[in-house]
């Protein structure tokens, strides 16, 4: 217990241990070590985008769409704390260097990010924490287990931010971790094995469909094309699970709308 595990090599040490969980993130030592047989698969995603916070404060998770001369930006933003919000800016590749965004340090990209979406940060400043551009990898282990070594969350597969479930599918992970052992006592290869068939089919859904949502945001230039009720409406069906029927349950002022407009495009191709 409380040893720094810095490389896979650091593993040596605990190779007695009954038990070794992987939770150390989307850059897992852990997977790492034993690379071959958790045998995990990368795509990385061409968009870019630097997380920052301010004390502009949003109610819950939403998104603010903005275009400049350089093209299209998105900002994913919810309150974090009864001060703070979260601000995640992502833009396309494209639009990332013809901002210049690509020879910018970090302050410069700070000062250019506020600007972009300065008539929704209300006169308030975005707060860096070394805000770096990164791409976004969607990471996938075959393997769950590999003797008695499991990974749980990030370590074991990564969930597109977009639809901000990657805090609470690790710990719902080692909830479901638990629930196994509690089964199955000290038989490690019967807890792994049951935490597996029971967790990898809810996983693998809510996956599917981070995925698609990814994949949509990749395409955000074709998207800010569309006439606002078709870039809602596109938006709220990217990941595929949710149907006209349901929407009309949820929103039925917004699909009578979408309704109308489908009819009038309609009579006017007509």
């Amino acid at each position: 217990f409380e040893r720094n595990i810095a490389s896979p090599g650091d593993l040596k040490d605990l190779q007695d241990a009954d038990l070794l969980i992987g939770a150390d993130g989307a850059n897992s030592v852990v997977r790492r070590a034993l690379e071959a047989e958790f045998a995990p698969e990368f795509e990385w995603l061409t968009n870019r985008f630097a997380w920052y916070g301010t004390a502009q404060l949003f109610d819950c998770l939403s998104l603010t769409f903005r275009t400049n001369e350089h093209g299209s930006f998105v900002a994913h933003h919810y309150r974090h704390s009864q001060t703070m919000s979260t601000f995640v800016v992502e833009c396309d590749e494209a639009t990332w260097r013809r901002a210049g965004l690509d020879c910018m340090s970090d302050e410069e990209s700070r000062v250019y990010s506020q600007l972009v979406f300065a008539p929704d940060l209300d006169g308030k400043p975005l707060v860096s924490n070394k805000s770096i551009w990164r791409q976004f990898v969607l990471l996938a282990s075959r393997r769950w287990f590999v003797g008695n070594t499991v990974l749980i969350g990030d370590a074991l597969r990564t969930v597109h931010f977009s639809i901000g479930s990657g805090t609470r599918l690790a710990f719902e992970d080692a909830i479901a971790l638990d629930r196994a052992f509690g089964e199955a006592g000290d038989d490690v290869p019967r807890a792994l094995a049951a935490f597996e068939r029971e967790r990898r089919p809810v996983v693998e859904k809510i996956i599917a469909a981070a995925n698609l949502s990814s994949y949509w945001y990749e395409r955000l230039p074709e998207k800010m094309t569309l006439e606002p009720w078709q870039l809602a409406y596109d938006y709220m069906t990217r990941s595929g699970r949710m149907t006209d029927e349901r929407l009309r349950e949820l929103s039925p002022k917004f699909m009578a709308r979408v309704d109308a407009e489908r009819e009038r495009v309609r009579s006017v191709g007509t």
